[in-house]
């Protein structure tokens, strides 16, 4: 009796995990949608804008994007070091349609830790529910551009989250601090990790995506007298993983320039300058499809002379 009763009783439990299971997706049916569906010809704009701090990435990122979509519908700023919030408060005060979101939010108890340090894992995924929130408007047809701020600093989001990662997985402690002593395959985690939301973001269904990155200092040992070597600057690279690049129809440098320049803190050296005058100039590095003919020229985007802050633009850059 209890045999037959157990038996009875895994019989319905099969019945009713099978109950439960949702029905089986047509696949075939979902591809030939997917394969007949209409695409626009319209070029999308995916950008990157490199450049030192405070040489008007997200600004120009916002002026590119307005003239690009227009006035009605809604510019997207994912802001991940909490700096894109300034730029548009005193630059489009009065542009409703711009939505700036803080990942790095201290009201949200999610990503900190029982001893209140920040959980890098958590925000990464923070990052990848929110594109996903976003996606859904982007089909709704209510955002016309997304802008990814701050792309470099998300990469070391992703450095710590992978030190969690491999934390977990062994009962050795890992500095975050010393980043030499991680393999290559476990710099793939960080590297997946940044490509994942990355991909997503640039996948979007969206006419514009912009993402910002930081330029640092290229450095290599070299003899610098006296039979001694010391590392110096040979250039200057995007701070992104290496495979980020080819993401990216468009690519802009933005760099400052003053009389004297100021090599520490990256601006350039241009004696044509008044004394207490400075510009920030974009280089066009990368251009496919439209705009081709601007590939490798530079103009200047903002001005300062005598106080007063003279804003160009680059309003020759249009998208069919």
């Amino acid at each position: 009796m209890a045999n037959a009763w157990a038996n009875a009783k895994k019989g319905a439990s099969k019945k009713d995990s099978q109950a439960d299971k949702p029905p089986m997706r047509d696949m075939k049916a979902h591809y030939e949608q997917l394969f007949a569906q209409k695409r626009s010809r319209t070029q999308t704009v995916r950008m990157a804008l490199v450049g030192k701090e405070n040489t008007a990435k997200t600004g120009t990122a916002v002026s590119l994007a307005r003239q690009h979509i227009g006035a009605e519908k809604q510019i997207i700023i994912f802001d991940v070091d909490n700096s894109a919030v300034q730029t548009i408060a005193a630059n489009y005060p009065d542009d409703e349609n711009i939505l700036v979101i803080p990942l790095y939010d201290e009201l949200d108890d999610t990503i900190f830790n029982e001893d209140n340090s920040t959980n890098y894992t958590a925000l990464v995924d923070k990052m990848g529910h929110f594109i996903n929130i976003v996606a859904q408007k982007c089909r709704d047809g209510e955002v016309g551009a997304v802008i990814m701020d701050g792309m470099s600093s998300f990469l070391k989001w992703c450095e710590f989250a992978m030190t969690d990662v491999l934390m977990n997985r062994s009962k050795n402690p890992v500095n975050v601090e010393d980043g030499d002593k991680f393999n290559q395959a476990e710099w793939r985690i960080r590297n997946k990790l940044f490509r994942d939301i990355a991909n997503r973001a640039h996948q979007l269904p969206v006419d514009a995506v912009f993402f910002t990155f930081h330029l640092k200092d290229k450095k290599q040992f070299a003899d610098v007298g006296n039979g001694q070597k010391g590392l110096m600057k040979i250039g200057e690279e995007p701070e992104w993983e290496k495979g980020t690049m080819r993401l990216f129809s468009q690519q802009l440098w933005m760099t400052r320039y003053s009389q004297k320049g100021d090599l520490a803190a990256g601006v350039k050296a241009d004696k044509s300058l008044s004394a207490g005058s400075w510009e920030i100039r974009a280089s066009i590095e990368e251009m496919k499809g439209f705009n081709q003919e601007h590939l490798g020229s530079t103009h200047t985007v903002l001005s300062v002379k005598n106080g007063e802050v003279s804003w160009t633009g680059l309003p020759f850059l249009a998208w069919g």
